[in-house]
């Protein structure tokens, strides 16, 4: 197995589903891949997505009874089997066209980089949850560039085998909105294995973020609850004035 698409989503389904078909569309080696997504004890039309794909070899589905919050991710990273591990949002709609090919060319090419992501649209209504272009230094190698700053986890890619080195620190992380899985194996790669951080300048998904957007998708009320429980009232507020 060489590459792992890994997903975990709760109480997203429309995001999911576009999520899901886009990303599938853009795997240029299915042979060599899998998607693997992890139902975090969704209460809405989750589980009728995921049904579709039952027998689908390429999409492989674990139901969980509650919502472990982020650290689910430790179990969901358990289970992926390729050489490289790609996070996946579950609101990141569309993708550049070889996903597949594209990461291993880059984690190939940038082997002093531990963590690569995907850049993101920035318009009127989201940025991506990407920073601004203050944060970041370009590096070239051949015809590829890399932004080399915040990496954040919408779709991001890292090997296996350094993710076996900060295993069982990873494991005794407490995971949540203030400290997320993205973040964590961002600075994990970096202080422990000395391995940089970036993002693909030139391959750009879209990454639904934002008020505007849950209320396009009707997940308004989940996100709010999402971060009531994550106690980050600033954001609780911010997504309530977008309530209709």
């Amino acid at each position: 197995m060489k590459i792992s698409f890994v997903i975990l989503t709760w109480n997203r389904y429309k995001f999911l589903e576009k999520c899901l078909e886009a990303l599938i569309e853009s795997i240029e080696t299915p042979n060599d891949c899998e998607i693997i997504i992890m139902d975090n004890g969704s209460t809405d039309g989750t589980r009728d997505v995921l049904n579709r794909y039952q027998n689908n070899k390429l999409v492989k589905v674990i139901l969980r009874k509650k919502n472990y919050g982020l650290n689910a991710y430790k179990k969901l990273f358990g289970h992926a089997k390729g050489e490289y591990v790609v996070i996946v949002d579950d609101d990141v709609l569309t993708f550049p066209e070889k996903l597949d090919t594209l990461f291993i060319d880059y984690m190939q090419t940038f082997t002093h980089y531990g963590f690569i992501a995907l850049n993101v649209i920035q318009n009127e209504f989201t940025n991506g949850a990407k920073p601004g272009p203050e944060c970041y230094t370009e590096e070239i190698i051949g015809d590829k560039v890399l932004q080399e700053g915040p990496t954040g986890g919408w779709c991001a890619c890292f090997r296996k085998r350094e993710y076996k080195k900060l295993w069982l620190k990873f494991m005794f992380t407490n995971l949540n909105m203030r400290k997320s899985e993205d973040g964590v194996l961002a600075q994990y790669f970096q202080r422990k294995l000395g391995l940089k951080s970036g993002i693909i300048k030139n391959a750009v998904c879209f990454h639904a973020t934002g008020p505007y957007y849950a209320r396009q998708y009707g997940h308004m009320d989940r996100e709010i609850e999402k971060y009531k429980q994550s106690k980050m009232q600033t954001l609780v507020l911010h997504y309530e004035e977008y309530k209709d």
